[in-house]
């Protein structure tokens, strides 16, 4: 009898069951022939199986686990990066400028001691880092604090190689550590490789708890510490999203800390400091495995130098400042203006305190401008190229979907995880700044999740923020305001009117609500913008009044409408990126020109019998040209569209970046 062949790809636990059956039928055929389930060598052949099925799936996992794409533990993400140079970032610390405030004027300055420690209303701590001074003759100042607390922990030197002092505390802020030895500074290497055996270096690591370890070298690769030495390290901890704390939110008087210079003995002045022009800013959570998986590979590419757009975009998305934190993206571009063309500009983005977009701080983009400024030591760019770090835009995007669920799930139940799933598009690596909202992808993640049978996106718009249009100023008397929105149309749900104590919303249906008088008419054209409000109490005497909202943005659009005949001057089709803006469109076919007169009429070379319509909303468009063409020409078309549809994708320049905007998921019956 053949023996049969062995099956290498079948390694779950029934189909190892079933070959060990079929060769124990093979070899044992006169000795074994019960093969019931009550049989005590099932039970072996089951225990068996159970074991390789329990083997097979460890040895996939180990196999995943030692590819970059595969990967799913961060231990793995680790030792990946390590290979190739890169370090997972811990946390990064926000920092914030404060108004630093005295009530008399000295004649000396106040000196502001690094160390100096405050908490905002919410609990964050925050101190400075190096010391600062309100100047003589003055009673303020703009202070830099960076949120999180000083530690300091002293280990002391075994003289072996290689020797490693794990910090006691987690999530230290990357570039905050010193080390001293014997009171001596050592510096901080990226890896010990690059030592020598003078070398007085050490290396930083951090596990899968952001727990931060010291390593030293072995008098080849770094300089081993005398036996016994003092090994004695400063360092920060804190970082995260919570330190990117909102304006007012530090109101502290410092005491017996501030002093005037010079003085003996020492006089301690009594300082305020707030926030109530500057926001905090900087502050991220640590990386994520995603982010990590998506940036190894492009750090390798960049190598440490900045040549080509990406290499620019890698080392800007990736620089982390131990005073004004990490930017939460970064996109590189050319300037593209003569005689600039080798100026790169690179737009960066950053977070709030709950991890949404907001822009950068100042101090932020300005700590990224002087990292690719460098001419001298460690420099990444090439000298004769510029580098301008600005804003980037943001692009809310609102999607409004219908699922359809399987019968076997609830619908409330599909609809949560189907909207759970829309909010973790925009903070996976689909989300990049410069990358199109692509209306596939959408689709994609709703028909992944499951329990979904199929899904209907019902509006994908795209809009800009307006913050802050001044609309009014109180006179203590009027209660009143109405006018028009500069930019229109005006995005529902994303109005709030406010005069600084009482708020008024949109309720997505064109009115207002809140702090209104019932009495007045509340409302707001989302089309013209026009509105009329009441409050419900005069705003006070000189009080700004102050509308936030979105907009709807357009994008200019050309194309290839139908090829002429010789025949006819009738002109009939739909354009490819619908809803277009009133009195934006224009068609020719070189000579003739027919245009749009907002109210969906087409005027222009137009024959007067013609239908002469279009349909801004569909895109649809029928006109009859006032001449018949000749044979083989082109009628093209220029029109803007307007970035609200449910079938066409949202175009992402450069330095803009797609950001959830409303997100809405219904239930289809």
């Amino acid at each position: 009898m053949a023996v049969p062949a062995i099956d290498y790809t079948g390694r779950d636990f029934d189909t190892i069951k079933a070959m060990l059956i079929a060769r124990i039928r093979q070899k044992f055929s006169s000795t074994w022939k019960d093969f019931t389930e009550s049989h005590f060598g099932m039970a072996l052949l089951e225990i068996q199986a159970y074991a390789f099925d329990l083997l097979n799936y460890y040895l996939d996992v180990s196999a995943n686990e030692t590819f970059l794409p595969t990967a799913q533990d961060r231990q793995s993400i680790i030792f990946l990066g390590e290979l190739v140079g890169y370090k997972l970032s811990p946390p990064t610390a926000a920092s914030v400028t404060v108004k630093a405030t005295i009530d008399s004027v000295y004649a000396e300055a106040i000196v502001i001691p690094a160390g100096t420690q405050i908490k905002s209303k919410k609990g964050v701590d925050f101190e400075v880092v190096e010391e600062q001074r309100i100047p003589a003759g003055s009673t303020s100042a703009d202070v830099t604090m960076v949120q999180g607390l000083t530690r300091n922990e002293t280990f002391t030197s075994t003289g072996d190689m290689f020797q490693k002092f794990r910090l006691a505390e987690a999530s230290v802020i990357d570039g905050s550590i010193v080390v001293d030895v014997n009171s001596v500074e050592w510096d901080k290497t990226d890896s010990l490789v690059y030592g020598t055996e003078d070398s007085e270096i050490y290396e930083v690591s951090y596990d899968v708890d952001d727990y931060a370890t010291l390593k030293f070298g072995d008098n080849n690769s770094g300089a081993i510490p005398p036996t016994s030495a003092s090994i004695e390290s400063e360092y920060r901890v804190g970082g995260g999203v919570i330190g990117n704390i909102p304006l007012n939110d530090i109101e502290t008087t410092v005491s017996n800390t501030c002093y005037r210079e010079g003085t003996a003995p020492t006089e301690y002045v009594d300082v305020l400091f707030n926030n109530s022009e500057h926001r905090g800013s900087g502050g991220n959570p640590r990386e994520t495995i995603d982010h990590a998986k998506y940036w190894i590979p492009r750090w390798v590419s960049t190598n440490g130098r900045a040549v080509t757009q990406w290499d620019f975009t890698t080392l800007a998305s990736l620089f982390n400042s131990p005073i004004y934190g990490a930017p939460a993206h970064a996109r590189a571009r050319l300037k593209q203006t003569i005689p600039e063309l080798n100026t790169v500009m690179i737009a960066v983005w950053g977070r709030d305190e709950s991890g949404n977009i907001e822009l950068p701080s100042t101090g932020l983009k300005d700590a990224i401008s002087e990292y690719f400024a460098n001419d001298g030591e460690n420099a990444v760019r090439l000298i004769t190229t510029k580098v301008e770090v600005e804003d980037g835009k943001i692009v809310y995007v609102d999607i409004n979907a219908s699922v359809k669920a399987q019968t076997s799930y609830a619908s409330s139940t599909v609809v949560a995880s189907a909207l759970e799933a829309l909010n973790a598009m925009f903070s996976s690596s689909l989300v990049q700044p410069g990358r199109d909202v692509h209306i596939s992808d959408v689709y994609a993640v709703l028909d992944g999740v499951v329990g979904v049978d199929y899904a209907i996106i019902n509006l994908l718009t795209a809009s800009y923020k307006i913050e802050d249009e001044s609309i009014g100023t109180g006179t203590g008397v009027l209660a009143t305001f109405s006018g028009t929105l500069l930019k229109t149309p005006v995005v529902e749900f994303s109005v709030v009117i406010t005069d600084g104590t009482q708020t008024v919303t949109d309720d997505g249906s064109g009115k207002l609500t809140g702090d209104i008088d019932a009495s007045g008419t509340n409302t707001i054209d989302y089309t013209t913008g026009s509105y009329n409000v009441t409050f419900a109490a005069a705003p006070a005497l000189d009080a700004d009044i102050v509308c936030t909202y979105r907009y709807v943005i357009t994008y200019q659009r050309g194309e290839e409408e139908t090829t002429t005949d010789g025949s006819s001057a009738r002109i009939k089709g739909v354009l490819d990126y619908p809803p277009a803006v009133e009195s934006t469109l224009a068609f020719s076919e070189g000579s003739q020109v027919a245009i749009d007169d907002g109210n969906g009429n087409i005027t222009g070379d137009v024959a007067v019998s013609g239908n002469n319509t279009i349909d801004y909303d569909t895109g649809s468009y029928d006109f009859t040209l006032a001449l018949v063409p000749s044979v083989g020409l082109t009628v093209r078309s220029t029109y803007v569209q307007r970035l609200a549809s449910a079938s066409e994708d949202i175009p992402i320049a450069e330095d803009q970046l797609a950001v959830k905007g409303r997100l809405t998921v219904a239930a289809l019956a």
